[in-house]
């Protein structure tokens, strides 16, 4: 009304009551149309906006990308920048607490480290990566294996040869791959703990990758699959406790004997924590090496823990012990999970066998994975297969817990096998077969 009255002053006098009142109507006409025009504008953004936020077919000037980076990348891509792998909850972990601390005496190597790897590109947790036979991205089992080992050996037969070193309670072949034609031979093994089947994945893929390696004569990292295959035979049973596998990926339902299983001793509730064999015996308990002093928390058959009433009277154990006994081995490795350390030593055979400190710094240092010190306490340390073979042959044997902690008893999440496994350990079985030819 201000504007009214200020346009009302500047007219003459002499201009007429109704000339005055005609143009307060114009003016307050095009106010009005002003508003509406206004309104109807809104009223078409928040359309358009509306339009654009809905899902629909992109119009032609619209590039049609996918910007959103890959669902099952976790955070065991991201280094924690301190030498320390972050574990499968992202944060930094160190190996768990087996009353024994790192080896950080002196050395004129430096000490290891762990180098973040590129992120690999994500892999189908269902299907194998196309071109490859060994599937690690899912519940590995007997079964598959197997099937994978037996395509293992069609694929590669100049370098490849099955066998099986004997059966488990169950009646499972204790598969044996013999990669390689060398006069010189190495021992590997793995899932002597049932839910530590990572590790038998672990030494397939390494079968697979080294042995397509060989037949193409290409370079692995530093080394010559081809040459070193050539001199040098892995002798690999990636599965030393078939039925506990079974156990743990595929449930009560298909074991044999149900009730008595069901009746032993549970130390955790799931059959997925499940580390013994069938018979409710700890295989990496039962080997004849100082047996009588490893200590028996349980007393009876159990998920893990129980060593059994006397030393190796289980089939599995039994098994291994032969084909240990079988060939001339240069040195030995057994593959766990979890805490990416390695012992090499313990206090009953530290002082007779040469060079298994060394062979260790090597691998920690390829796979960041830390030493620990000389095993003290037989109570601790007896029974396993590392030092039953050390006592039996004077001979560096290794045990290697692969992957990181991540402070649960559970499985990993195999779809993270690369991640958790395989970018750093992936030339082990080259360095422990390049050693062997110094012995």
């Amino acid at each position: 009304m201000k504007h009214i009255h200020r346009i009302r002053k500047s007219f003459s006098k002499s201009v007429g009551e109704q000339a005055f009142i005609a143009l307060c109507v114009v003016l307050m006409a095009m106010t009005g149309l002003f508003s509406s025009c206004k309104v109807r504008d809104m009223r078409d953004r928040s359309a358009h906006q509306a339009a654009d936020e809905a899902p629909g077919i992109p119009t032609p000037s619209e590039s049609v990308t996918d910007s959103k980076p890959p669902e099952n990348i976790s955070k065991d891509n991201i280094g924690t920048g301190n030498g320390v792998m972050p574990d499968e909850t992202g944060s930094a972990q160190t190996p768990p607490d087996s009353g024994q601390k790192p080896d950080i005496s002196p050395s004129p190597e430096p000490a290891p480290t762990a180098k973040p790897e590129p992120a690999p590109k994500p892999v189908p947790s269902e299907e194998p990566a196309p071109g490859t036979i060994v599937n690690p991205y899912v519940r590995y089992t007997w079964d598959q294996m197997m099937d994978e080992a037996k395509k293992l050996r069609d694929a590669y037969p100049e370098w490849i040869e099955l066998a099986s070193a004997g059966t488990s309670v169950e009646g499972r072949d204790l598969l044996v791959i013999r990669l390689g034609k060398g006069d010189r031979k190495i021992l590997l093994c793995g899932a002597h703990h049932a839910r530590e089947y990572i590790s038998s994945s672990y030494l397939m893929k390494m079968v697979e990758v080294y042995a397509d390696k060989a037949a193409k004569g290409e370079p692995f990292g530093d080394f010559n699959p081809r040459e070193l295959l050539s001199r040098v035979t892995m002798v690999v049973v990636p599965m030393v406790n078939p039925d506990g596998v079974n156990l743990v990926n595929n449930g009560l339902q298909a074991v044999s004997d149900r009730e008595a299983v069901a009746a032993m001793v549970m130390v955790n509730p799931s059959y997925r924590h499940w580390k013994a064999n069938i018979n409710g015996v700890d295989l990496n308990r039962q080997y004849p090496a100082l047996w009588e002093e490893k200590y028996d928390d349980v007393g009876q058959p159990a998920s893990e823990n129980y060593k059994g009433t006397a030393s190796a009277t289980e089939p599995e154990v039994q098994a291994m012990m032969a084909l240990a006994r079988s060939e001339d081995f240069m040195l030995s490795a057994s593959f766990h999970a979890k805490g990416e350390v390695i012992y090499w030593a313990d206090r009953g055979t530290v002082n007779t066998i040469s060079g298994a400190r060394d062979i260790a710094r090597r691998m920690g240092k390829a796979a960041g994975y830390a030493l620990m010190p000389v095993s003290e306490e037989p109570s601790v340390y007896a029974a396993g297969f590392e030092n039953w073979f050390r006592l039996e042959f004077i001979r560096p044997s290794f045990c290697i817990e692969l992957t990181p902690s991540n402070n649960t008893e559970d499985p990993h999440d195999d779809r993270k096998f690369d991640l958790l496994v395989w970018n750093k350990a992936k030339t082990l079985g080259l360095i422990l077969a390049d050693e062997a030819l110094k012995r």
